[in-house]
């Protein structure tokens, strides 16, 4: 049976001083991504949450579509108004570390981040993050942060059921979507403070969490298979990759050039399809 989500019963398991002081739930709404874009900047405030019960057009990466059943997983942005318009590929990679940390809490299997933005438990995807960024000069205007997470779910798509996960069949039980959500919420606000500190052991934590960090991996570049491997040596400071050549030179690639294939798996170019 559906279950509207609870924001006060949420406020009760945050441990947040600011991000989501500002809470708007939406029963549904195409993407809350495309609904903080409406929201003029005046009245935007720093550390906002939207979170909708039924997303009807989420977004993925590629501009895939976003399969989440209504009322049982997780589907919310948080806009950020950072200072500066830099290090927001690192910001959203600790976002995304804060999410895996969070769901430490919940399941004794390893969470991790496959570059750029999906999270992994195995080789079954359980979410991801789409950053999108407007600007006002060099200034970030608004860096909206949206997060998809398989809560709940127990069926997909034909096209996606052999590659997606929830959190509740890996746990072998059901939760509070508002406990988790609290949960999420108050790693993510520490997460932050250390990004905007420039905390010296953030990018070491992030790259535990990379699949493929320190392995000899193949990457494709611009959707195309390179012949050459390359060791995986984390992410710098502003979030880029770094990569070890053959000929022990240091490889540097941003945010949207780059896919990593582990071991076995098999590459393919992208699809449009659903994705979870």
């Amino acid at each position: 049976m559906a279950t509207r989500f609870d924001v006060d019963q949420c406020k009760d398991y945050m441990r947040t001083t600011w991000l989501g002081s500002e809470f708007i739930y939406i029963r549904r709404v195409e993407s809350t991504n495309s609904y903080l874009k409406q929201v003029s900047s005046g009245d935007l405030i720093h550390g906002t949450v939207v979170l909708a019960d039924h997303q009807t057009q989420g977004r993925g990466q590629y501009e895939r579509s976003w399969e989440a059943a209504p009322f049982q997983n997780l589907t919310f942005t948080l806009a950020f108004r950072p200072p500066k318009g830099e290090r927001l590929v690192l910001l959203t990679l600790a976002c995304a570390s804060a999410v895996c940390q969070a769901l430490q809490k919940y399941t004794t299997e390893q969470v991790c981040i496959k570059w750029p933005n999906d999270l992994l438990v195995g080789n079954r995807k359980i979410g991801g993050l789409l950053t999108e960024c407007t600007f006002n000069g060099p200034k970030p205007e608004r860096v909206l942060i949206g997060i998809g997470l398989n809560t709940h779910q127990k069926q997909f798509s034909k096209d996606i059921r052999q590659s997606a996960v929830s959190l509740s069949s890996i746990a072998g039980r059901t939760f509070s979507r508002e406990e988790l959500l609290g949960d999420l919420l108050s790693e993510i606000e520490l997460f932050y403070h250390r990004w905007h500190n420039f905390d010296d052991n953030l990018q070491r934590d992030i790259n535990h969490r990379l699949i493929g960090y320190g392995e000899w991996v193949h990457i494709s570049v611009y959707d195309k298979m390179t012949d050459e491997k390359f060791k995986f040596i984390g992410v710098n400071e502003k979030g880029e990759l770094l990569m070890l050549n053959e000929q022990l030179d240091v490889n540097k690639f941003s945010y949207e050039q780059i896919r990593i294939i582990t071991g076995n798996e098999i590459f393919s170019e992208p699809k449009r399809g659903l994705s979870a």
